[in-house]
């Protein structure tokens, strides 16, 4: 999968945390509430790093703190064309994410994960990711009549807020 592949899942991974911040609301009130890492990891490793497993701790330890709500978890592993079975290894990065998260107490449902395989670096963008950025994840809130309310709770910071 190329770089405007991986643009497009990421795309997708926030407007989904989007919808659920928006979802049931009729209020123009709106916020993005997620917590989001991308990395790169060495080529035919499906090893999470420990680096990457204290900072998906630390995003499951702040996503607990969202008042009222269950915690999904959207997983995105790639691997790189030259990598050794890049389509098994994309597969094997993201069971082990989905496991890792499982592991920290999110539900087995409310993981969601995708693979792709990436031709080429992902060029640096607005927010210095770069590379090949063979794994992601996304924390967005599940919340029972929609997350609206999360916008204004003060235990909560959101990621992005809509004019209004």
């Amino acid at each position: 999968m190329d770089q405007d592949s991986v643009v497009t899942f990421l795309a997708r991974a926030i407007s989904i945390a989007i919808w659920f911040c928006l979802s049931f609301s009729m209020s123009s009130t709106a916020c993005t509430v997620s917590e989001d890492m991308l990395d790169s990891l060495p080529l035919n490793s499906d090893a999470i790093p420990n680096e990457d497993r204290v900072k998906i701790a630390e995003m499951v330890i702040r996503a607990r703190r969202w008042p009222d709500a269950e915690i999904r978890g959207i997983v995105t592993a790639g691997a790189c064309i030259g990598e050794v079975n890049p389509q098994a290894l994309a597969l094997r990065r993201a069971a082990n994410l989905k496991e890792y998260l499982i592991q920290l107490g999110v539900k087995n449902e409310n993981i969601w994960s995708d693979t792709h395989i990436m031709s080429k670096p992902y060029p640096k963008d607005s927010a210095g990711y770069e590379g090949y950025l063979q794994i992601g994840l996304t924390l967005v809130p599940l919340c029972n009549e929609g997350c609206r309310r999360l916008c204004g709770d003060p235990r909560v910071t959101p990621t992005s807020r809509a004019l209004h």
